[in-house]
């Protein structure tokens, strides 16, 4: 049996914890240094008193400690690498109990143990399946370890695991002890009287432990115990030196019957069957399957909504350039219509003052070609001069009013020279259709000025 843990102190209490168990084995470990050592086997002897109130003389009438570690067994609770040359030298070494921080004991497991304890993930392999059948539960065994279980899980308290939640006896260290104590009792109390049983007065030699029918009517109470294991333990050095050293009468001083003993129930069942369900661990595999199932929607979620986001967006930058698509299309209708309406209003209007007012508003909404530069020069020559010959007139005209109000009042040239130069240098400047209707409206300055 190899324990493994990376502490090495609570690898070493694990051990002792165990041994503890069997009562009075911490106070005889005096062979368990090396497996040649074997003085307890030679200098046992059989009690000659007994004294039932004594606690000490009544498990050593009974046999105990059961002699485990003696010739061919070890007991390291920290073995080094020096010592596997021992360890696998079955020869001299039959069976052994030993802990290691070493991982390369875990890597050869199959080598240097049957029974693997590793204290880190708090698992047991067991790689013999012999072992595996004679380490196996009977029905009273099963029903025994749950109540032992269940006892202490309902009264333990993590903040001072060395008394339970009751402050009771029930669930405490002491309860744990006696309760091993009294099972190995009422094993060894079993087994005498398995052997008183299947053997005939004629011939008083013990038979083999799977010899389980009997003469008596008296029933046999071993059937209780797993009859693999009592097969096992009838083979070690331990069976022999304790029928040396007992009592063939066990079994008047302690009851020989299981300490959970009857016939398998309806209870049996349901646990057994809880059992094997907590074993194939369903929970934590539903629990990891809902984990990932969840993990996976979400992300199946995240991934569906991401690419409906997605579509949505280009449905919107899609409306948006559709939108301003439309607005460039109506805005520019609109500037069309504009510059054509203020393009035929100035081509109706050429000759006119307004036109050399609309000829720079119509270059600010477009760019003219050459022939267009061109002609917008030469309207600008001609609207000069058109307006050069305004403020000439307006000069004469002034000349004009100033001699009239000096001599007959509001300037009217009655066959005045001045006022016919005058006229003559205007209608110099215009055109002979001007002239035409200045006469057609008569020879009154004024009157041909205002038509």
């Amino acid at each position: 049996m190899l324990f493994f843990g990376s502490r090495c102190e609570r690898l070493c209490m694990m051990q002792f914890a165990l041994i503890s168990l069997v009562p009075l084995l911490l106070s005889h470990l005096q062979d368990s240094a090396s497996p040649d050592f074997d003085a307890q086997s030679s200098t046992s002897l059989p009690p000659s008193s007994l004294k039932t109130s004594d606690r000490s003389s009544l498990l050593a009438y009974m046999g105990l400690p059961l002699h485990i570690f003696g010739r061919g067994s070890l007991f390291g609770p920290y073995t080094p690498l020096q010592q596997l040359d021992i360890l696998a030298d079955h020869d001299r070494t039959r069976s052994y109990l030993v802990g290691s921080t070493n991982s390369l004991l875990l890597q050869q497991r199959d080598r240097y143990s049957d029974i693997l304890i590793n204290l880190d993930d708090s698992s047991i392999n067991i790689s013999s399946p012999s072992l595996r059948n004679a380490l196996s539960l009977s029905a009273a065994d099963r029903r025994w370890i749950d109540f032992l279980t269940q006892t202490v899980t309902s009264t333990w308290d993590p903040q001072n695991p060395s008394r339970p939640t009751t402050l009771a006896y029930m669930g405490s260290e002491e309860f744990i002890r006696l309760q091993f104590e009294e099972y190995l009792l009422a094993l060894l109390a079993s087994v005498k009287q398995h052997l008183y049983l299947s053997t005939p007065a004629i011939n008083p030699g013990p038979k083999t432990l799977q010899h389980l029918h009997h003469t008596h009517d008296t029933p046999d109470p071993i059937q209780d115990f797993n009859p693999d294991w009592l097969s096992f333990w009838q083979g070690t050095p331990s069976y022999a030196l304790f029928l040396r050293t007992t009592d063939p009468h066990l079994f008047d001083i302690v009851e020989p019957r299981h300490p959970t003993a009857g016939a398998l129930s309806v209870d049996d069942i349901q646990r057994r069957i809880t059992q094997q369900i907590a074993t194939l661990q369903l929970d934590s595999k539903v629990a990891a399957t809902r984990e990932n199932l969840g993990k996976h929607l979400v992300t199946g979620q995240k991934k569906v909504s991401t690419a409906f986001e997605k579509l949505w967006g280009d449905i919107e930058t899609l409306r948006e350039a559709q939108k301003r698509k439309a607005e460039a299309a109506g805005e520019g209708s609109s500037t069309t219509g504009t510059l054509e309406r203020k393009v035929s209003v100035s081509s109706s209007n050429e000759g006119t003052p307004e036109k050399a007012a609309r000829a720079p508003v119509l270059s600010r909404f477009s760019t003219p070609s050459t022939p267009d530069l061109a002609s917008v020069a030469a309207a600008g020559q001609k609207a000069g001069a058109y307006v050069s010959s305004w403020g000439a007139w307006a000069v004469e005209k002034r000349k004009g009013w100033g001699a009239g109000v000096a001599g007959s009042g509001w300037g009217r040239a009655r066959g005045g020279e001045g006022t016919e130069a005058v006229e003559k240098g205007v209608d110099a400047h215009r055109s002979p259709g001007k002239r035409k209707s200045r006469e057609v409206m008569g020879g009154d300055g004024i009157g041909r000025l205002d038509a």
